[in-house]
């Protein structure tokens, strides 16, 4: 199996409040995105990573991404996140197997998740790296809580996500409905039925200052 990386680090970053994108924040002294470049780079189900990043920024480290021989292309960002994902899709080796979609925001990716979630693409056509609910959900209106909603059969989505390229293709063909927070949004607006892959336990996303403080712990520990 042959399987591209698309990862995704164009993304401004506003509520984290820098003045750079937030995947060029460093975090213990290397830039956001480097922790997922490793990651691909390591893992022996990925064959080539294509970076979607701001153009000015990807210039400014091009000497980062020299060390990184799986990166095949780096390609400037769309308007939305879609469209820096057809970006980046456009870059892939057209003879793949399967697409990996990864966001630069999520640095603590395991091996073992990376593997998984290609293989259950490969597998069934599109898949998502995800973790149960385990809080108590409510929902509210006019801040008040209007009921509690079963949080049995609920999921976070996380990235990478996975999908053949036939898959992907179709999901992002045209524009359907709003825009889409993720890529497994666009296949079930497709009609694609998504499969869910189990995630580790630290595959947090970055958003705020917070999340920073805690990945850089994370990744100090490892």
């Amino acid at each position: 199996m042959k399987a591209s990386c698309v990862i995704v680090a164009a993304g401004r970053g506003a509520r984290l409040g820098s003045r750079i994108p937030k995947a060029f924040v460093r975090v213990n002294g290397l830039p956001l995105v480097e922790y997922s470049l490793r990651a691909f780079q390591r893992s022996p189900a990925v064959s080539e990573i294509v970076l979607v990043a701001p153009a000015r920024h990807a210039a400014r480290n091009a000497p980062l991404f020299a060390k990184y021989p799986k990166l095949l292309a780096v390609v400037p960002g769309g308007a939305e996140r879609q469209d820096s994902v057809r970006n980046g899709l456009a870059a892939c080796d057209p003879g793949a197997d399967v697409v990996l979609i990864h966001d630069a925001a999520r640095p603590l990716l395991a091996l073992r998740d990376i593997a998984a979630v290609a293989a259950a693409a490969s597998r069934h056509g599109a898949a998502v790296l995800a973790a149960p609910v385990t809080d108590t959900i409510k929902l509210a209106g006019a801040h008040a809580i209007v009921k509690t909603i079963d949080r049995a059969h609920l999921w976070r989505a996380q990235t990478p996500q996975g999908f053949t390229p036939a898959v992907l293709l179709r999901s992002h063909a045209g524009r359907r409905g709003a825009p889409a927070t993720d890529d497994s949004q666009l296949a079930e607006r497709a009609g694609v039925r998504v499969r869910i892959v189990p995630a580790s336990n630290e595959n947090i996303k970055i958003t705020t200052p917070h999340d920073l403080e805690v990945a850089a712990w994370l990744l100090k520990r490892r």
